[in-house]
């Protein structure tokens, strides 16, 4: 029994100091790609710290004690630098909506294996949104959705493609769409990812851009990267107000998606909203789950005001959609 103990013992400890190695090695993401992806965990590894410091104060003695329970403590702080910030911003005052010319958008991944879509058209009709944009939108969704959407959102275009690139943009209000080759229409095609560049006009005469894509995993890591960098010479074209919303398969933690956010000058307006996952696949069958990652975002530039923000009911989808209202200054 004693050796039991002692063994379980030095599980806890060495579970500490691996929680706290891998928050430290974190910090260094910016510069080494591959340990960005421990930033995409901060989740966990905020209470893991947390817990390895209480861990180590309880369990070790002697000189070795407080070093461990220090290098604990700096793993604690490193992914609360991380974590902090990103709390205080969903805690921000966002500005009062005007009294006409407020406009309501979701997004929402459908989640290539959800085919219930009339749990889909009543978390949109709940809304009541004026644009909606999809991801995961394949054939066997739109062949059910489309019909649906149709009479409410006239005014729609699709991309078909390879995985990722399977989009939708719904709108009751007219648009022009910005063709740039970046919409396929085969459905059979390779090209992973695309966009959707949709130009509005508001009843006031302001303009303003909506962009919709859908990145891959973090997983390998060039991949997403060279996504986020060819989104970036997109965006760059942009002038005026533009929003900027979909999957970026991407958690506000890394340093990747914030030196995206960064680099193109916009503001991330989903702070601390956790999307997926819904379900899991697990012991044979999907399971419904909490979501704990933030992976659908909302970004602006140059003069759109989102005034609220929040996560739209369940569908039988992986992601939660984000639905929020917005004026053009």
């Amino acid at each position: 029994m004693s050796f039991l103990l002692k063994l379980i013992r030095l599980g806890l400890v060495l579970g500490a100091l691996g929680a706290a190695t891998f928050a430290l090695l974190a910090l260094f993401g910016f510069a080494v790609p591959e340990l960005d992806l421990l930033n995409h965990a901060q989740i966990l590894l905020l209470p893991g710290t947390l817990i390895a410091v209480l861990v180590l104060a309880l369990l070790l003695r002697g000189w070795g004690r407080g070093a461990a329970v220090i290098y604990a403590l700096a793993g604690l702080a490193a992914s609360v630098n991380v974590m902090l910030p990103e709390y205080l911003g969903s805690l921000r005052a966002r500005p009062a909506a005007p009294e006409v010319g407020t406009i309501t958008m979701m997004t929402h991944n459908l989640f290539g294996m959800n085919y219930e879509m009339e749990k889909v058209t009543a978390a949109i009709f709940a809304e009541d949104p004026d644009i909606i944009v999809l991801q995961e939108y394949f054939g066997e969704q739109a062949s059910e959705l489309h019909p649906l959407l149709l009479a409410e959102y006239p005014n729609f275009v699709r991309c078909r493609g390879g995985k990722r690139a399977n989009l939708g943009l719904y709108s009751r209000l007219p648009f022009d769409q910005q063709e740039d080759g970046a919409c396929p229409s085969d459905a059979y095609g390779t090209t992973r990812t695309a966009h959707i560049l949709a130009r509005f006009q508001t009843e006031d005469g302001k303009a303003f851009s909506v962009i919709t894509t859908h990145m891959d995993w973090p997983i390998p890591v060039a991949r997403q990267r060279e996504q986020l960098d060819a989104l970036s010479e997109v965006v760059d074209e942009i002038e005026g107000p533009m929003i900027l919303a979909g999957d970026f398969n991407s958690t506000p933690w890394s340093y990747s998606l914030r030196q995206f956010v960064a680099g193109n000058g916009l503001v991330r307006e989903t702070m601390n909203l956790l999307t997926f996952p819904m379900s899991w696949y697990y012991f044979g069958a999907w399971r419904n789950t909490l979501p704990f990652l933030p992976l659908d975002h909302v970004m602006t530039r140059n003069g759109i005001l989102v005034h609220e923000i929040h996560a739209g009911r369940a569908t039988a989808s992986d992601h939660l959609p984000v639905v929020f209202s917005f004026s053009v200054e």
